[in-house]
């Protein structure tokens, strides 16, 4: 039997992934949200002024810090050319929360394009499987030559 300590990076790892698609996610509800709370933006004190007056702002602002934080963990136990293609599966996020909240379409392409982003992330990631076990432990992580 194995022990539980050998889950918990995997059980943190889910976290961190779980976490970092619902704050980018959040984040780019918010963001949309303010921006059609706040009307058009032109770069000037007034817009900022209005802008930074939406709770929706901080909502986006609490999310990037959010995000940053599990990325952080993420990326301790991951490579980044891994990490940074899996991080795709947020773009389906946001596109089927935009049609929940905002009702915005998506059509075919749009469904097989997350289809395609789904089957790409999986074989990123079985291939991300296949390599760690052919890189020796003692070169892990040292980069190129």
């Amino acid at each position: 039997m194995k022990s539980s300590k050998t889950k918990i990076p995997a059980t943190r790892a889910w976290i961190a992934w779980s976490l970092l698609l619902c704050f980018e996610t959040l984040c780019q509800i918010s963001l949309k949200q303010a921006g059609r709370v706040t009307g058009p933006f032109d770069f000037s004190p007034s817009a900022f002024a209005s802008a930074i007056s939406t709770p929706w702002i901080w909502v986006a602002i609490g999310c990037y810090i959010g995000a940053f934080l599990a990325w952080m963990t993420i990326l301790r136990k991951s490579t980044l050319s891994a990490a940074f293609t899996t991080s795709a599966i947020v773009f389906i996020a946001v596109m089927f929360s935009s049609w929940l909240v905002f009702g915005e379409y998506i059509g075919w392409l749009r469904l097989l394009g997350s289809i395609v982003i789904v089957v790409g992330i999986l074989m990123i990631g079985a291939d991300e499987t296949a390599s760690a076990s052919e890189v020796p432990p003692s070169t892990a992580g040292t980069g190129p030559s």
